[in-house]
C-alpha cells in the first residue's frame, strides 16, 4: 500500500476548464422567475468533458450572498450550479483534493458574465441590428492546469493509474476545437505559431531600434567633435 511520503522531483499537471454559460430568458420565463433576465450555469469540468472526479474530493461554488444557500458543496460530478438572475458578480470555485494527497484546496475566482461585450445590458435604447441574438447562449470559458508538485505516493498512483485509464477513454485535449470547447491541440499549435510570429516581429523591431540608436550616437559623437573644434578655434583667436 502506498503511503503519504512525497515523491521529490515529480510534477503532474491536470487540465481543466471552468466558467459559465448564460442564456437570456423569454418574457414568460422572466415573469416566472422574479423578473430575472438570464439563466446561467457555473461549472468546473475536464477538457472535452473528461471525468476529473478521480482526483477531486469535492468542489465548493460560492455565489453572491443574496442567493439562498450561497455556498454550494458538490461531492460528485457534475460540478456545476444553475440559477437565474440579472446581475454579474464574482464566483469562487474552491477545489478540494483527496485527504491522501496532502494538497491544500485551490480557489479559482471567476467573474460571472451574462451579457456579451457589445451588449447595452437591457437598457431602453433600441437593439442594434448586430446585437447578440435573443436565445443564443453566451460561453465564458477558461482553460487552466492544476499542477501537483512532489505528490504523495498514494496520490501519484491515483493521478497516473486512474488518470491513464480515463485518458484512454477520452483524451484530455481533443485534436480539433469543439463548438463549446475552444481548447485543442490544433488551437495550441496555432497559438505557438502566432507567438513565434510575434517574437520574430518584435526581434526585428528591437534590431531596427538598435540600429537607429547607434546612428544617433554616431551623429552625436560627430557633433561633439565639431563643437570641440569650434571652441578650440574661438580660444586661439
Amino acid at each position: 500500500m502506498k503511503g503519504n511520503k512525497r515523491i521529490k522531483g515529480i510534477v503532474v499537471s491536470k487540465p481543466i476548464i471552468y466558467g459559465n454559460t448564460a442564456t437570456e430568458l423569454t418574457p414568460t420565463e422572466a415573469a416566472a422567475n422574479n423578473d430575472h433576465t438570464h439563466r446561467w450555469t457555473v461549472f468546473l469540468r475536464g477538457v472535452n468533458n473528461q471525468d476529473i472526479s478521480y482526483f477531486i474530493h469535492k468542489v465548493e461554488i460560492k455565489l453572491h450572498e443574496t442567493f439562498i444557500n450561497s455556498n454550494r458543496v458538490l461531492k460528485s460530478p457534475p460540478y456545476e450550479v444553475t440559477e437565474t438572475g440579472w446581475g454579474e458578480f464574482e464566483v469562487i470555485i474552491r477545489i478540494h483534493f483527496p485527504p491522501c494527497s496532502g494538497e491544500k484546496p485551490i480557489s479559482i475566482y471567476h467573474m460571472l458574465k451574462l451579457y456579451p461585450p457589445e451588449s447595452d445590458h437591457g437598457g431602453a435604447r433600441p437593439r442594434s441590428p448586430n446585437a447578440w441574438p435573443k436565445g443564443k447562449p453566451l460561453f465564458n470559458v477558461f482553460y487552466e492546469e492544476l499542477v501537483f508538485i512532489d505528490p504523495t505516493e498514494e496520490f501519484m498512483e491515483i493521478l497516473t493509474q486512474q488518470g491513464q485509464a480515463q485518458e484512454a477513454l477520452v483524451p484530455e485535449l481533443p485534436f480539433k476545437s469543439l463548438p463549446n470547447i475552444p481548447f485543442s491541440i490544433e488551437a495550441e499549435a496555432n497559438e505557438v505559431k502566432q507567438l513565434e510570429k510575434a517574437i520574430t516581429t518584435l526581434s526585428k523591431q528591437v534590431s531596427d531600434m538598435k540600429e537607429q540608436s547607434q546612428s544617433v550616437e554616431k551623429k552625436h559623437s560627430v557633433l561633439k567633435q565639431e563643437i570641440a573644434l569650434l571652441e578650440d578655434n574661438l580660444h586661439t583667436k
